[in-house]
């Protein structure tokens, strides 16, 4: 339901994770573009996938930005689908100078997620040094295994745009990412329960999401700075931010959730599970069809 422009009709709680990946959402929502659909949308930020879960399976969010890898797992309640797909950058591999060694602990938000999967394979096949379950080490999400790296606790992480670039500037090397080990998996989508995946305020929110994506593209580096300048991050972090946003895996990611990408998703999974197997087809976890790209 939509009422007249600027007027109100639905309010939607939205949980994600901080970091730029959310640049299309703040930027819609400092351009009045969510308002101007009806919608009025809070955004509640995460520290960790338990976290987010734990608040999706209580009924705190709408709809949630968040790794696919997570309607994999059998953990999520209220029916979850995926009806978009988004990029925040490529999942990069950092670790403090040196080659890694048998004794390295490495910093996951959980054991059990994507971004694991994806540091054990970029270890193992361009580090050449695979990493045992006793090596990870819970810490929570990217913001949280940032900060941990300098305390020393660990000796590396996966990270994306900017944290990326901002442990690179302060010694941390980058090892690999996801794009040489698993390129088709999807790293982000946008999570509804089954029975609103095709109501009308989620389709006008997902169309939000949309042309606010195409703006900030056409916009190019200065756009997507400013609008994660005026969300509070520092200038530097904008800047390192920006050309990974641009990138491969970026926001120019399509927003169709297709049953190869997730497919890939679930193959990453099985590498390091071999005995896992998904609940339910994966075909049923797609909440809408391809559609063109605006």
């Amino acid at each position: 339901m939509q009422g007249s422009e600027g007027s109100v009709t639905r309010r939607l709680t939205v949980g994600i994770f901080p970091g730029a990946g959310a640049v299309h959402l703040y930027n819609a929502l400092d351009s009045g573009y969510f308002q101007r659909a009806g919608l009025e949308v809070n955004l509640v930020q995460v520290a960790s996938s338990d976290q987010q879960m734990a608040g999706w399976n209580d009924g705190d969010y709408d709809l949630m930005h968040t790794s696919p890898d997570h309607l994999l797992r059998g953990l999520l309640k209220r029916d979850p689908v995926a009806v978009q797909a988004e990029g925040m950058g490529e999942l990069a591999v950092h670790r403090r100078p040196g080659s890694p060694a048998a004794t390295d602990r490495w910093a996951v938000d959980n054991a059990q997620s994507a971004f694991a999967f994806v540091l054990r394979a970029v270890l193992a096949d361009v580090a050449g040094t695979p990493v045992t379950d006793g090596q990870l080490v819970p810490v929570g999400g990217t913001l949280q295994r940032f900060q941990a790296l300098p305390t020393g606790t660990v000796d590396g992480t996966t990270l994306h745009p900017p944290f990326d670039v901002l442990v690179a500037e302060k010694g941390y090397p980058r090892l690999g990412g996801h794009l040489q080990v698993a390129p088709d998996i999807l790293t982000g989508v946008v999570v509804a329960p089954r029975a609103d995946a095709t109501t009308g305020h989620i389709r006008a929110y997902l169309d939000v999401c949309r042309r606010s994506t195409a703006e900030l593209l056409t916009s190019g580096a200065p756009g997507i700075e400013a609008a994660l300048v005026r969300h509070g991050l520092p200038e530097s972090a904008a800047r390192a931010a920006a050309p990974g946003l641009l990138g491969p895996a970026g926001l120019s990611t399509s927003p169709n959730v297709t049953l190869r990408r997730l497919q890939a998703v679930a193959d990453l999974r099985r590498r390091f599970t071999p005995d896992w197997q998904p609940s339910c087809p994966l075909r049923s976890l797609i909440g809408l069809p391809e559609r063109s790209v605006l």
